[in-house]
Parts: structure tokens; C-alpha cells; sequence
């Protein structure tokens, strides 16, 4: 016994069954307060599950496989039925951090299921754990532009902050995604389809559906092979920038577009042939070319599917026919949209048909009645009776629905309407009273109005104003122009 201690005292190796050497027992350190407590119970579950690890992998492997699969045939509701929320329907995959993905895939069923602000809380905190993931932050931004558009769709007020923050919640995403994959089409296009259709900003839209036109473009076929889902963004990026660049004034660079997009697109219609060719008119319009145009329109209104509308292109076409002096067929083209479904843009265009077909009167009924409904565009229906009441050399009734013109737009929007000033001056000219009529007139040159003919009625009201008269309106003119601020319209 004593050699035996002395040989353990000695530090050998205890043999004896039921003894232990406590410096070779290993132990895990006592558990500590804070991250140190959190870290050695991750380790404790890590060392458990070890043996799951394979069958972990394989079930996330087979979540996301069923996911595509429902996708393929869009059934959203399938998706969201089996899998969220993610907490109850796979725990394990969540517990053991392997939900990044699949919570990307569902928050994208909740999306088209039109539940976009739940999509928007299950992806916001992961944007933060997750900030060098580009899907991750392309669906959050995805999310907050499909809430917009429903609530515009489904005619829903959003308050105006709950809407400033959506789209700088969308901006914000967008951009992460686009610095994270900067060679993407889609990132590229869903942000600029966020100025162009939400905010109304089709100047900066430009630079980004131009680059994702150009990250396809750049692409090799077998490139493009490879990411065939980005292709329907390409071509709807080259419609919706021909879009901008038509209201932006290039109606020629627009057409080159519509060029380019046409054989690309002639086996597939990722944009629908109505869309395409109502597109061609507009631009042909633009152009002045009024007869292709036409052709394109026609066109257009022969392939629409019977739950399409089509009231734009059968009132464009009719503009055209009016332009080619055919008011025949323009009143062909309007009778194609059902008369109780004729909005106010198609009733205006309407009595321009008339009044160029020398009915004067049937066409200030149209727009009277057509003034009475409309509480957002009174005003053009009430310029146009103005012009028609000028062509009747009804100068006093033509002064009367310019003033109400111009009182409209002041009443509602807070300022008058430049075009009704400019009628205001004209019927004042006709009716002799030139010296009002200048005081308008000397107003819209302030505001740098730009007007078909406003030079000239300029010129012909400074004429016949006394040169005194005139020279004291100038004078008065440069007053303003040094003192107050003059009046914006």
C-alpha cells in the first residue's frame, strides 16, 4: 500500500479499478454569466445533434425543393400552409439556423399571396443578421414596392408616412441588393420601377433600367442560358425605358428601343402583343407619323384578350385619325370603348371629334355633362368648352369657362391653370380688352409659359394696346420681377 501511494504520489498513472486521477479527468468549465453561458450551451447542442447534422442538410435540401416545385405551378398557398410560420411547421431548421433561405422563399409566397406586410416583419430583422445577403435584401425591398402597388391597385389610401417609409424601406433594400450583386438585372429593374410607377420619377429611372439592359446585354449566351428567369426583366426594362424616354422627349431614342425589344421578345411576349403595339402607336404618335401608328393600334386592340381593356388604344387611334383629317373613323375608333365606360380622357377626345365634324353643340354637351362628373380634371373639360365657345365666336361664354378654369384649379390644386390663363387672354383679345388680357399675358411670360401660338397672341394684344399703356404695363412688369416674388402657377 505505501509503495503504491507513493508511486501515485509520484505522479504515475492510477491503475486500481474505482480510482480516478483527477489532473487527467477532463472537465467543461463551470458554466459563466452572459455570452460565455450562451456560447457553452451552443457548443452542448452542437455535440448532441452532431449525428443529425446529415439528416439536418438533407431535410433543408428537400424544404426548398418542394418550395420550387410549388412556385413552378404558383401554388403560393400551398407554400404558405406547409411552411409558415417557420417556428411551428420546421422548427429544427430554425433551431439550427438553417432558415435563411427558406424564410426568403415563403416571405415571397406571402408577397403574392398580397400579405406583403408580413413578408416585410419576418424579413426585416434578418436584413440585419444577414446584411452581405443580396436575396435577402432584394425580397425585403420586393415586399415594400408589392405593398405599394396593391394599395394602388386595390384603390387604398396608404397615410403618407406608413407610404415614405415603404419606399425608402424598398430604396434602401434595392440598393443593398444592387451593391452586394452589381451584374443583376432583376435588382436593377424592380428599383427603377419604383420611381417610375410609384414615385413618378422617370428621370431617375433611366440610368437604372439602362444598366440592367446593359448587365444582359453584356452577358455571353451561355451566360444568359444559365440566368434565362432575368431574361423578362430585360425586356420589360427596354419597354419601360422607351416609356421614359418618350415622356422625357425622345420619342426617337423610345422608337429604337421598341426596335430593339420587338425580335427579342416575338417568341415569348413577356410583355403582352396589346402592350407592345399600343407602345409602337404612342411613339408613331409622338413622331407624327400618324398613319403607322394607326396600324399598330388597330393591331393592338385585335390581339387584347376579352378581359383586357382597351379603351386607351381605341382613343389614341382616334387622336390619330383626327391628325389624318378622318373624323369618320375616329368616331368608329370611340364607339369601339362602351359608352358607360368611357372616362373622361375618352370624352374629351370625343368632342374633338365631334367639333372637327362641325358639331359644335353635341360636343359642349359631352363635355358639360363629362365636367359635372369629373372632380379631378374639371378644368380640361372646361378649356375645351372655352376653345369651342371661341370657334363659335361665343367670346363671352368662352371667358366665362376659362375663368371657371382657372378658378377650379386654384380652388383645389392652389394655383390656376396656366392653359386657362392663356384662353382667358385670348377671349379677352376677342372681346376688345386688350389691357387685361396684356396683364395675363405679361404673367405667363413671367412663369416662362411655353404655349402653341402664345407669341404670336402676344404679340397682337401688345399691338393693340396704346404704346403708353403698354410701356406702363412693362414698367410694371419689371417691378414685380425686382420686388415680391412673382406669382407661380
Amino acid at each position: 500500500m505505501e509503495q503504491a501511494a507513493q508511486k501515485i504520489g509520484a505522479g504515475e498513472n492510477a491503475r486500481v479499478v474505482g480510482h480516478v486521477q483527477l489532473n487527467d479527468q477532463v472537465r467543461p468549465p463551470a458554466p459563466q454569466s452572459g455570452l460565455a453561458a450562451e456560447t457553452e450551451q451552443m457548443l452542448a447542442e452542437w455535440v448532441n445533434c452532431a449525428g443529425d447534422m446529415d439528416g439536418l442538410k438533407r431535410d433543408h435540401n428537400r424544404i426548398i425543393n418542394d418550395i420550387l416545385a410549388l412556385q413552378a405551378e404558383n401554388r403560393w398557398e400551398d407554400i404558405v400552409a406547409l411552411f409558415f410560420p417557420l417556428e411551428d411547421k420546421v422548427p429544427e431548421q430554425v433551431a439550427a439556423g438553417m432558415d435563411v433561405d427558406i424564410r426568403v422563399k415563403v416571405a415571397f409566397a406571402l408577397v403574392r399571396l398580397r400579405r406583403s406586410d408580413e413578408a416585410v416583419r419576418m424579413l426585416t430583422p434578418l436584413a440585419g443578421q444577414h446584411p452581405e445577403d443580396a436575396m435577402v435584401h432584394y425580397t425585403l425591398g420586393y415586399a415594400a414596392l408589392d405593398e405599394l402597388f396593391s394599395a394602388r391597385t386595390e384603390r387604398r389610401i396608404i397615410p403618407a408616412k406608413r407610404k415614405q417609409e415603404l419606399i425608402a424601406l424598398a430604396h434602401t433594400h434595392f440598393a443593398a441588393a444592387r451593391d452586394l450583386r452589381p451584374d443583376s438585372v432583376t435588382f436593377f429593374y424592380r428599383e427603377a420601377i419604383l420611381y417610375k410607377e410609384i414615385e413618378k420619377k422617370p428621370r431617375l429611372a433611366i440610368p437604372l433600367f439602362t444598366q440592367a439592359i446593359s448587365n444582359w446585354e453584356r452577358q455571353s449566351p451561355q451566360e444568359q442560358e444559365r440566368h434565362h428567369q432575368q431574361r423578362p426583366k430585360y425586356i420589360k426594362s427596354l419597354y419601360h425605358l422607351a416609356s421614359c424616354q418618350l415622356e422625357a422627349g425622345q420619342a426617337a431614342q423610345s422608337l429604337k428601343l421598341l426596335q430593339i425589344l420587338e425580335p427579342q421578345d416575338k417568341d415569348r411576349n413577356f410583355m403582352h402583343p396589346l402592350f407592345k403595339h399600343f407602345a409602337f402607336g404612342k411613339v408613331l404618335h409622338a413622331l407624327g407619323r400618324y398613319k403607322e401608328a394607326v396600324q399598330h393600334l388597330e393591331t393592338a386592340g385585335f390581339v387584347a384578350e376579352a378581359h383586357q381593356p382597351t379603351d386607351f388604344v381605341w382613343e389614341l387611334a382616334a387622336r390619330c385619325a383626327l391628325r389624318l383629317q378622318q373624323p369618320e373613323k375616329a368616331k368608329g375608333f370611340i364607339n369601339k370603348v362602351p359608352r358607360n365606360r368611357r372616362r373622361p380622357y375618352v370624352l374629351w377626345t370625343e368632342a374633338d371629334i365631334l367639333a372637327a365634324d362641325g358639331r359644335a353643340r353635341e360636343a359642349l354637351r359631352v363635355l358639360q355633362s363629362c365636367g359635372e362628373r369629373d372632380k379631378r380634371s374639371r378644368h380640361v373639360s372646361l378649356i375645351r368648352m372655352a376653345r369651342v365657345f371661341l370657334g363659335l365666336r361665343e367670346y363671352d361664354r368662352a371667358l366665362e369657362a376659362a375663368d371657371r378654369a382657372a378658378s377650379f384649379c386654384r380652388d383645389t390644386y392652389g394655383n390656376p391653370s396656366k392653359e386657362a390663363l392663356f384662353w382667358q387672354a385670348a377671349a379677352l383679345h376677342l372681346l376688345g380688352r386688350n389691357t387685361e388680357a396684356l396683364a395675363i399675358i405679361q404673367e405667363l411670360e413671367a412663369g416662362h409659359f411655353r404655349y402653341p401660338h402664345f407669341s404670336r397672341l402676344a404679340g397682337l394684344v401688345r399691338a393693340a394696346v396704346p404704346a403708353a399703356t403698354a410701356a406702363a404695363g412693362r414698367d410694371s412688369q419689371g417691378g414685380n420681377n425686382h420686388g415680391s416674388a412673382t406669382t407661380k402657377y
